[in-house]
């Protein structure tokens, strides 16, 4: 029970700063929550992905760029089919070791500083990059994430909420017809939804008065110390 209270304390958390910088779910809760219960991930907190950037989307869906957004769909799509390969041949131990490396390399691109030119290659590439690692960690934001960053607030929300509806919603499928997911994920989802919510809707009170940046530094330090305990301290 108290590993649940803390579950939902993060999943709140994490939803109200996806709703109001863009990110965050993934990436602060995921590796956060598979160390307190590790059968939350991928399947559930994926479903809970899927309900959040739903919501967004439709708050978002005027600026939508649904160019862009078609290319996004086609590479996170490969991504989304090699990671579900790749979790029908690997055991509980090295899926933890994956986990911890993707979500120290999802810090990493959040913090190289650069700048990529939002093209149809680098939207190829950055979606199939957060295909595959949306799917096997349910943290996969960073590369597209990157790849947005110099865009209006506003677009970043609709068009990274948009593509990770689409991926999340074929990464769960994806994962159900391979039996890396099955109706106790539907069930365990459900219970995670009143959080999602509650952080949803905290997001629209604290929105104007939030520090964006030390939010995003707070969510890099906290993924890092996550993927370090993922690598390094095992069951």
């Amino acid at each position: 029970m108290t590993d649940f209270i803390l579950v939902y304390i993060v999943l709140i958390i994490g939803s109200c700063l996806q709703s109001v910088i863009g990110f965050g779910l993934g990436l602060l809760c995921a590796p956060v929550v598979f160390l307190l219960m590790p059968e939350l991930v991928p399947g559930p907190m994926i479903l809970n992905a899927l309900l959040l950037t739903t919501l967004l989307s439709a708050k978002h869906h005027g600026e939508i760029d649904l160019k862009q957004t078609g290319f996004s769909i086609l590479g996170g799509t490969a991504g989304v089919l090699v990671a579900g390969s790749v979790l029908l041949y690997i055991d509980s131990h090295q899926y933890q070791l994956l986990f911890g490396l993707s979500i120290l390399f999802a810090v990493a691109l959040s913090l190289i500083g650069v700048t990529p030119r939002l093209s149809v290659i680098s939207n190829l590439v950055a979606a199939m990059i957060s295909g595959f690692m949306g799917t096997t960690t349910s943290a996969g934001g960073a590369p597209m994430g990157l790849l947005y960053q110099t865009e209006e607030q506003g677009k970043i929300k609709a068009n990274l909420s948009i593509f990770f509806v689409y991926i999340n919603l074929f990464g769960i499928l994806v994962l159900w017809f391979t039996g890396a997911a099955g109706h106790h994920d539907l069930q365990l989802f459900i219970q995670c939804v009143p959080a999602i919510l509650l952080g949803w809707i905290l997001s629209v009170f604290i929105s104007k008065n939030i520090n964006e940046t030390r939010l995003r530094q707070l969510i890099l330090l906290t993924a890092t110390l996550s993927g370090l305990a993922l690598i390094f301290f095992h069951d």
